[in-house]
């Protein structure tokens, strides 16, 4: 068969976003933790996952691939598509006020990593920690296939909070943004 489009759609984004933020997130967190007390200093996430799961290990970052939308107007060479994702955290205090602090200063910090990533990172080979990624670095997107034409974030949620075992609460403040994205 000779496919028509090589399009990969939102399986190659969600490896390069993961790497991107793994990579990034410690200069975020530099920039939101010189406004914090010094004993109060955010942690980076410990865990990245790709779909909702029970949380092992806190603070944790899941990024969910939410929806895909075809421009229909677009070229019929081109697959010009909108990708909908959702970055939650996972994160927890037995201080309900300061957990409402770590989760503003948390999206502060995806949002900086996500807004701040040069669109030429989705097209380098980067590296990851990530059990579905075995060779430890992503293959970047396809130039000659693939066009990031931008990514927005559209909305922050500062999520429900959750009574833990423990005597701790969790919450889970969530950024959904979206990519604009073409593919031949």
């Amino acid at each position: 068969m000779n496919p028509r489009y090589q399009a990969g759609f939102a399986k190659p984004l969600v490896n390069q976003l993961i790497a991107i933020l793994q990579r990034d997130q410690q200069a975020a967190l530099d920039i939101v933790n010189a406004t914090r007390p010094q004993d109060r200093a955010l942690p980076p996430f410990k865990a990245f996952h790709k779909e909702v799961s029970p949380v092992q290990n806190w603070p944790a970052l899941v990024l969910v691939a939410q929806e895909i939308s075809f421009d229909a107007a677009s070229d019929s060479d081109l697959r010009t598509q909108s990708l909908r994702f959702i970055a939650a955290m996972a994160i927890s205090n037995t201080d309900p006020d300061w957990l409402v602090e770590d989760a503003m200063d948390y999206l502060r910090a995806v949002d900086t990593v996500l807004t701040s990533a040069p669109l030429a990172d989705f097209y380098a080979p980067l590296a990851i920690s990530h059990r579905t990624v075995p060779s430890g670095e992503t293959a970047g997107l396809d130039a000659t296939t693939a066009k990031i034409q931008d990514l927005r974030v559209v909305r922050h949620d500062l999520g429900a909070v959750v009574a833990r075992r423990g005597g701790s609460v969790a919450r889970g403040p969530q950024i959904e943004f979206v990519v604009e994205l073409e593919e031949k």
